[in-house]
């Protein structure tokens, strides 16, 4: 394993106590705050500890820094000149990253590897193709998997549940950025974070409960590193993440998150027009989420479902998955949901309806529902906003309304400033694309040129 250490700016500890005292905070109160002891705090501001890059992060967010504390510190490896140390083996012809392993112990290896690879920029780690059919094993091995495994870890470092909180809260904060701001804002740090403070959880001391616990808050962070792979653009790397955070969610014994995993490899195929695939994986994660009970994941398999029969042009069977999805959104408990499928409500239910009858190109259909998607909050899910004014803007132009759809479309540019979001940029460059044959209109030709100006930039 690699020996990880962190450079330290000399004005880090003076900076930290001014933005505590600032808001008025004890080092008690903040510590609370961050799970931190008070103790430790008084040591980061008097110079004479070194933080981790995970507290410091939790440090900015309490304090309201805006990544100020984050910038005085960076994450250093000891050994960075030496190459990794391969921990487990690859089943043969099976390409790194896309495997499930078939014990969670080798699983950490085998995730270990991929965030390191990714850390390090391996060209053809970072490069990999995406094949909607490399889901169907693992997928077909979480089906099979009884779940029943029992972690237990046997390093030197003790792990318990503030270990654990603290992978949530960073897993929290850095996928709020996300939605905020798009996943090429946070995805180097996600990657980081996996490789750095949880590479060094996950190889610790732990009972079995605590492993449970420890590898679901592990997986969560892996599927958010996926989800912002997928939206920069590197999709054959998001997919990579997507089978080891199912890996994960396997070892922790966890079907609902499973069940999620799943239904993000069904979003991915659709988006990459695998409709046959898509279909099948919103299955998966239907059955798994039925098993537990969970009605909101149903509905959300259900809508996934319908957008892969969407793709493929099956207008039939997209209708019938939809009802089924409304249906069972209607009675959902929502107090009962866990809590990182919050983001699945009214709004979004309506964007994913609009984004079916859009596929099937009856825009008159989903331009109301694209229009009720806007009803979201819209600060804290900023890019979803940006998505759903782009679709919008897309049913006006299939229903021939191109004035109409050039002026939300533009709104839709200026939404996307700020983001760094390649299926931002994507949806724009459709809609232009789709337009193109009309600059002759006035609001048309400044859409088109805005939209091909700020391709160009970027």
């Amino acid at each position: 394993m690699s020996r990880r250490s962190v450079e330290v700016d000399p004005s880090f500890a003076g900076r930290l106590k001014e933005l505590r005292q600032s808001k008025g905070m004890s080092l008690r109160r903040l510590g609370k705050i961050v799970h931190c002891s008070h103790g430790y705090l008084w040591d980061l501001e008097s110079g004479t500890k070194r933080p981790s890059v995970a507290v410091v992060l939790l440090l900015d967010n309490a304090l309201d820094a805006a990544g100020e504390l984050s910038s005085l510190v960076a994450d250093l490896s000891a050994d960075d000149a030496i190459p990794p140390v391969e921990c487990g083996t690859v089943t043969a012809g099976q390409p790194a990253g896309l495997e499930f392993a078939a014990s969670w112990r080798h699983g950490i290896g085998v995730a270990a590897n991929l965030w390191r690879g990714d850390m390090r920029r391996r060209v053809l780690l970072r490069g990999a193709g995406f094949s909607a059919a490399a889901f169907m094993p693992p997928a077909m091995r979480w089906l099979m998997s009884t779940l029943d495994e029992r972690p237990v870890g046997d390093g030197t470092k003790t792990v318990g549940p503030p270990d654990i909180e603290m992978v949530r809260r960073v897993t929290s904060t850095f996928r709020g950025l996300d939605n905020q701001f798009g996943g090429g804002h946070v995805r180097e740090s996600v990657v980081r974070f996996l490789d750095g403070d949880v590479t060094e959880l996950i190889n610790g001391r732990f009972d079995a409960a605590t492993g449970r616990a420890l590898l679901a808050a592990v997986a969560e962070t892996t599927q958010l590193a996926a989800w912002t792979s997928y939206d920069t653009g590197m999709h054959g790397l998001a997919q990579r993440y997507l089978v080891q955070a199912l890996r994960f969610s396997a070892g922790a014994g966890d079907r609902a998150l499973g069940a999620e995993i799943l239904a993000a490899m069904s979003h991915q195929a659709a988006y990459k027009g695998s409709s046959a695939e898509a279909v099948d994986l919103a299955r998966a994660a239907s059955r798994s989420a039925a098993e537990v009970g969970i009605p909101a994941i149903q509905a959300e398999s259900a809508v996934l479902e319908a957008q892969g029969h969407a793709v493929s042009g099956d207008e039939l069977a997209c209708a019938v998955a939809l009802d089924r999805a409304e249906k069972l959104f209607d009675k959902a408990d929502r107090s009962r949901d866990p809590q990182w499928i919050g983001y699945f409500d009214e709004a979004y239910l309506a964007a994913k309806f609009g984004h079916c009858f859009a596929s099937l190109g009856r825009g008159d259909i989903a331009q109301r529902f694209a229009a009720r998607s806007l009803d979201m909050d819209g600060k804290h899910y900023a890019r979803g906003r940006q998505f759903n004014l782009a679709l919008l803007a897309l049913t006006h132009a299939q229903t021939g309304e191109l004035e109409e759809a050039s002026r939300v479309g533009i709104q839709a540019a200026d939404a996307a400033e700020g983001l760094s979001s390649a299926r931002a940029r994507d949806y724009l460059r459709d809609l232009a694309n789709r337009l193109g044959r009309h600059v002759g209109l006035p609001p048309v030709r400044e859409f088109v040129d805005r939209v091909r100006s700020t391709s160009t930039d970027s």
